[in-house]
């Protein structure tokens, strides 16, 4: 049986060959048949003590992330949350997913967190995160792939964060990968 495949380009055949070879892993642990799920959006306070906590193990200097008084005096109407913040917003989703009886995005991919490395993230910041805010998370698996003739797996997600009347916050994408070897 043949099969066509449209292209533009050479390196475009390259890829989209590439993903079709590596689209199933038999020695892979993500459970690859959750590509494209979004999961359901859930949405957190963002807490003041939060914020001054992760600030003050980031040694953050900056008043204006843990003195509601010094955020007011620049026109705040509470403390600002650093951008890494969006990590702890990240886990807080979490941790109310269990609350809520919801499965991760971890445990929906299979993460075997004794294999698990983080590879990149990338972020895009359209707005600032205060304390107090109510936000809202949205994660999708976007792609698996391989690399290294199947020694490494990795997954791609995909986050937004949102808040209701301000729009998105913040755009997340990041990679985690298994060493299978």
């Amino acid at each position: 049986m043949d099969y066509c495949i449209a292209v533009n380009s050479v390196e475009e055949r390259n890829r989209t060959m590439s993903r079709q070879a590596t689209s199933v892993n038999p020695k892979g642990i993500f459970d690859r048949s959750t590509k494209g799920r979004t999961l359901r959006p859930i949405t957190v306070t963002v807490e003041r003590a939060r914020i001054q906590f992760f600030s003050q193990v980031l040694q953050e200097p900056d008043p204006l992330h843990h003195d509601i008084a010094t955020a007011r005096a620049r026109g705040f109407a509470d403390i600002v949350a650093p951008p890494s913040f969006y990590t702890a917003i990240d886990a807080t989703v979490n941790e109310e997913r269990r609350r809520l009886g919801q499965v991760s995005v971890a445990a929906l991919i299979k993460c075997d967190f004794q294999r698990l490395l983080h590879g990149d993230e990338k972020y895009e910041f359209s707005g600032l995160i205060f304390a107090g805010d109510q936000v809202t998370l949205t994660t999708t698996i976007v792609d698996f792939y391989d690399k290294k003739g199947g020694a490494l797996e990795f997954v791609t997600l995909a986050s937004v964060l949102e808040h209701v009347t301000r729009g998105v916050l913040v755009r997340a994408t990041r990679n985690l990968l298994h060493r299978l070897d």
